[in-house]
């Protein structure tokens, strides 16, 4: 293990259950950010007995359910608003708003389920969640117990690798980079496709 990873491991040892609390809570933004990594080296620092788990899954689900909470009465601010703006800064088709509405109406609340897992639904349906009869309370009881799974699912994967979480990380890590480049690749190109093609709408 390299000195500067040696540092960092160290680092957060002593400042851990601040740094899972907002790392979780930035990582729930759906912005570019390692937050499940800290979770994980969470995890192995409690496996190796230098934290208390419970106490670390406890911060972390706080973390995720604040910014949850944030997208859910985005909504209140102008969900319309903001979804076409979202729609816009990602290239997306023309019918996003549309497609987004639609799957409230087939899906109802467990659009919010499945939102706490994959990002581009809790940003781009859950503000839209009360305009489509998504009471609070319903919301909190299907997000508290997703955030708590998901937040378990990644200490608990740290808690497994053990000493290796820091290996595992960074391998890990280049392998995401390369997927995102790839993905990255092949969204715009799908997107120049779409916008070029012989009668595709101008949006």
């Amino acid at each position: 293990m390299s000195e500067t990873v040696q540092w960092l491991t160290a680092w957060l040892v002593q400042h851990t259950y601040a740094v899972v609390f907002v790392a979780a809570l930035v990582d729930a933004t759906a912005i570019p950010f390692p937050g499940r990594v800290v979770l994980a080296a969470a995890g192995a620092f409690a496996a190796a007995g230098d934290v208390d788990v419970a106490l670390v899954i406890g911060l972390g689900t706080a973390g995720v359910m604040i910014t949850d909470h944030v997208w859910y009465f985005a909504g209140s601010l102008g969900g319309d608003r903001l979804l076409r703006l979202y729609c816009r800064l990602t290239f997306s088709s023309p019918d996003c708003v549309q497609r987004t509405s639609a799957w409230f109406k087939r899906f109802g609340p467990l659009v919010i389920l499945v939102g706490r897992f994959v990002a581009a639904v809790r940003v781009l349906a859950w503000p839209l969640a009360r305009d489509h009869g998504i009471r609070y309370i319903t919301f909190l009881a299907l997000e508290m117990p997703a955030a708590l799974v998901w937040t378990a699912t990644w200490v608990g994967l740290g808690w497994l690798l053990g000493a290796r979480w820091a290996d595992a990380s960074a391998e890990a890590r280049w392998v995401s980079v390369g997927l995102a480049f790839v993905g990255a690749l092949a969204f715009f190109a799908y997107r120049a496709w779409r916008r070029l093609r012989p009668g595709a709408a101008v949006s």
